[in-house]
């Protein structure tokens, strides 16, 4: 495996007497879209600006394409693109000239504004001030602000809170746009459902420490954590079919279903073991989700 595009390695940061990050160590690498979970209070935002060396760590660093940002701080930031939480622009003047100005003072051609504006898809409302936009519009202008700069790594903290479903869906989409074509995805979240649809990997932390990561088939669909139902034809011979299954932990009648314990990835097999004996099966639906998930590894504490 290459090494990372993004490494944290023991990273700690305290206010006062509280702790908000807690030795914490991950890896990202080039192409994943990772998402970065934990309840409000987390740690997630710290732990961001520690990336962005806006704060500085007390313990650990932090390794963006090789280089320490503890040592060399927004020299190792190039090719780093960042929107962190509500994006902020002048609002009595237009979303192009707020670009001009951000792209004046990075040196960045108005070739690539348009370009950004496009990616977003507010190519039709550059002229209009940043005062009638809505708050999707708003956050999809600070994605393109974070774009400017051509980055190999996208950190977004938190870009669909506040939005309608709407305004979710689309920077849903656009996140896998930019993932299409080639860029890295940091994205915080407690917004559990966004997460589980766009990222391919996962860090989650909870008061500062890390409690598990990996990639979202690994930690999400290759545990025995979920319950899928079963609907199947004769009901008891398929408990019984079922429970002499070395896959599966637990099955239970519930009505006219059968409700399974059995890792996801186990499923087509156990269709196939039912239908080899006799048992017509109607429909298999998983009712796993990454809230069940993350719930029960942030209340039970496991680390």
């Amino acid at each position: 495996m290459s090494e990372p595009i993004l490494q944290i390695q023991e990273l700690s940061k305290s206010f006062r007497k509280r702790v908000a990050v807690d030795h914490l160590s991950f890896s990202v690498q080039s192409g994943e879209v990772f998402g970065f979970l934990g309840p409000n209070g987390a740690g997630k935002s710290t732990t961001i600006r520690m990336i962005l060396s806006l704060i500085k760590p007390e313990h650990g660093d932090i390794n963006i394409f090789g280089k320490s940002v503890r040592s060399l701080r927004n020299k190792a930031l190039h090719g780093v693109g960042a929107l962190i939480e509500d994006a902020d622009f002048y609002e009595n003047i237009t979303a192009q000239r707020n670009l001009e100005i951000l792209a004046r003072l990075q040196n960045i051609s108005s070739k690539r504004i348009d370009e950004v504006l496009e990616l977003v898809e507010l190519s039709d409302r550059a002229q209009d001030k940043v005062k009638s936009y809505s708050h999707g519009m708003k956050q999809r202008l600070g994605i393109a602000q974070a774009l400017l700069n051509e980055p190999k790594l996208l950190i977004l903290d938190e870009p669909t809170t506040g939005l309608d479903p709407r305004g979710m869906k689309e920077i849903r989409e656009l996140v896998r746009q930019l993932s299409g074509e080639g860029i890295t995805i940091f994205l915080s979240s407690h917004l559990l459902h966004e997460v589980e649809q766009v990222c391919t990997s996962l860090a989650i932390i909870n008061r500062g420490k890390l409690i598990k990561s990996g990639s979202l088939d690994e930690l999400f669909y290759k545990t025995d954590l979920f319950t899928t139902e079963f609907h199947v034809s004769p009901l008891e011979k398929a408990k019984q079919v079922l429970s002499n299954q070395s896959q599966v932990e637990e099955v239970i009648v519930a009505d006219s279903s059968l409700k399974v314990k059995a890792p996801t990835d186990q499923l087509g097999l156990l269709n196939r073991t039912l239908v080899e004996n006799g048992v017509e099966v109607t429909a298999i639906i998983p009712r796993a989700s990454l809230e069940d998930y993350f719930l029960s590894l942030t209340e039970s504490g496991e680390s």
